[in-house]
């Protein structure tokens, strides 16, 4: 039985990894500096430790290692740039190495949809990145790392939503608020754009999952290659407010938001994998 290991294992993604991993057939070593929160699905064996406390031992024998782990809030890497810069960073890196040391098969490093910011859409892997705030090229710097690798592969995730959705997110903040009798707000882009809410590429954390068990098993001819984990359809932050019946306040548009993300999944399609839930769908189910 082949050994995956998932740094960040108590993560959103992780719950619909971790299960998609073991339906296959495969043991999952997860690691992460909390305890697997109530109702996520559990790891075959659990290490709770900080990724930068793991050794050689603790690598040896992996076939491959998912790395989940990072400080993923974009607004809180704009408060704290230097912090969450040398926890990234230093943390990515000392797993790289130790991985290499001890000869674990394949890693896969999940990169952000947002360093292309301001590029035209749809966006394609060989545009230039153009980061805008300190999460984006703290991704963008691990990026560049993984190229000193041999066994890397890149996915750049847009907008993932599913259960256990993490709670700085945006659906899950509207979910909540509908649910308490409150509204939900809705940043207004500028006079010139034809659409009055931000537009997103929403992607369902358990297709997410599949596509990143997909380059793994097909890791042979992809490695250091990039790939965009999205559903390559728009959707607007107006139309996900109606789609749970929520009263809409609007508030200006932030610096370092991008009014459109939309991305090209031709490259993960031409791998056999395609999304399979629509946002609006599964918003309708959870009220």
């Amino acid at each position: 039985m082949d050994k995956i290991g998932i740094t960040g294992s108590s993560g959103f993604i992780s719950h619909h990894l971790i299960r998609a991993l073991q339906d296959k057939g495969y043991y999952v070593i997860g690691v992460d500096k909390r305890p697997v929160p109530k109702g996520h699905f559990k790891p075959d064996h659990f290490i709770q430790t900080d990724v930068r406390d793991l050794g050689f031992r603790d690598l040896v024998g992996l076939k491959y290692i998912f790395h989940l782990a990072f400080s993923t809030n974009i607004p809180n890497s704009i408060r704290h740039p230097i912090e969450t810069t040398r926890d990234n960073i230093d943390m990515t890196i000392h797993l790289f190495e130790y991985a290499k040391d001890a000869g674990v098969g394949g890693i896969l490093f999940p990169s952000t949809a947002s360093l292309y910011s301001h590029n035209p859409t749809p966006w394609v892997e060989d545009m230039t990145p153009w980061p805008i705030e300190p999460y984006s090229w703290q991704k963008l710097s691990c990026e560049y790392a993984c190229r000193l690798y041999q066994n890397i592969t890149i996915v750049r995730l847009f907008q993932v939503f599913g259960e256990f959705q993490r709670e700085d997110t945006a659906l899950a903040a509207f979910l909540k608020a509908k649910k308490e009798g409150r509204p939900v707000t809705l940043t207004e882009t500028t006079a010139q754009s034809t659409f009055r809410s931000g537009q997103r590429d929403f992607i369902y954390a358990g297709d997410v999952a599949n596509a990143m068990i997909t380059i793994m098993e097909k890791k042979g001819r992809d490695i250091n290659n990039i790939y965009n984990i999205c559903s390559g359809k728009i959707t607007t932050m107006e139309e996900v407010a109606k789609a749970i019946g929520a009263e809409v306040e609007w508030i200006p548009r932030r610096e370092y938001e991008v009014v459109r993300h939309e991305g090209d999944p031709s490259k993960m399609k031409f791998l056999g994998w395609k999304p399979t839930v629509d946002v609006l769908d599964w918003l309708s189910k959870q009220i």
